[in-house]
């Protein structure tokens, strides 16, 4: 039954998904979920789903939509409910932008985390704003609730890269760095955030085009790596145990 629940969804996710349809397998502790994403794009809204089969199974049907307001700005919105393993769940969400100003926050609630399409358990939420002092300099804020509890208030200077200076809590003070910018010549991207004290945490990202590498880092030790080849996405790592997750995208104009 299980098998023919998750042929089903494929095959309504192929149907329905003229926007994206992203369709993968996660491995860890010797058992293997199918995980399925998948957007049918209704301008200016889309309508989404997410849906996860394996030993705890788990599915989410949301809605997003974007208003353009001109000089005034933009706002960007959603909502998402969930059924599964642990009962029912949903999130709200949104995010904008006024003049020097952008905020995007997002507020949720479910009884059980199903890593990876759901990894938050409780209550939990961000809360992000940005203040562009001049052209070249923005402060920063951040409050958030989910796989870690944090506040962190960041200063971000560009020149020809982007440098980030900030603290935070976490349980204990921590200390922001990050830098971000071009290198070699093919216009790569490479960017890093390290997080020292009380939040112990390395994330690095190259973006080579066509291609792009992440890693992160954190102690207690937890970690992973994953790579984008196009439109195929491998990622590994630990996380209370060892894990791989192979996606393959499709995208529809």
């Amino acid at each position: 039954m299980k098998r023919i629940w998750w042929a089903g969804w494929v095959v309504l996710g192929l149907a329905l998904a003229q926007g994206r349809l992203e369709a993968g397998v996660y491995g860890v502790s010797g058992s293997l979920a199918s995980t399925l994403e998948g957007g049918f794009t209704l301008e200016p809204a889309e309508v989404y789903g997410k849906l996860q089969v394996g030993q705890e199974s788990r599915g989410a049907l949301g809605l997003s939509s974007s208003l353009a307001l001109g000089p005034l700005g933009y706002l960007a919105y959603g909502l998402q409910a969930e059924v599964g393993v642990g009962g029912i769940g949903g999130m709200a969400f949104a995010e904008g932008g006024a003049g020097p100003l952008a905020l995007a926050a997002r507020l949720g609630y479910r009884s059980k985390r199903v890593f990876p399409l759901f990894p938050e358990e409780g209550v939990f939420g961000r809360l992000s704003l940005r203040y562009r002092l001049v052209p070249k300099e923005v402060v920063g804020l951040l409050l958030e609730r989910g796989e870690v509890l944090r506040a962190e208030v960041s200063y971000a200077l560009r020149e020809e890269a982007t440098y980030t200076l900030g603290v935070g809590f976490s349980g204990l003070p921590y200390l922001v760095l990050g830098w971000k910018g071009e290198v070699g010549e093919g216009m790569e991207v490479l960017d890093l955030a390290l997080r020292l004290g009380g939040l112990n945490r390395l994330e690095a990202g190259l973006y080579l085009g066509e291609a792009s590498l992440f890693l992160t880092l954190s102690y207690p030790f937890a970690g992973s790596l994953g790579v984008w080849l196009g439109d195929l996405g491998l990622e590994g790592g630990y996380r209370e145990a060892p894990y791989a997750w192979v996606r393959y995208a499709w995208r529809w104009p």
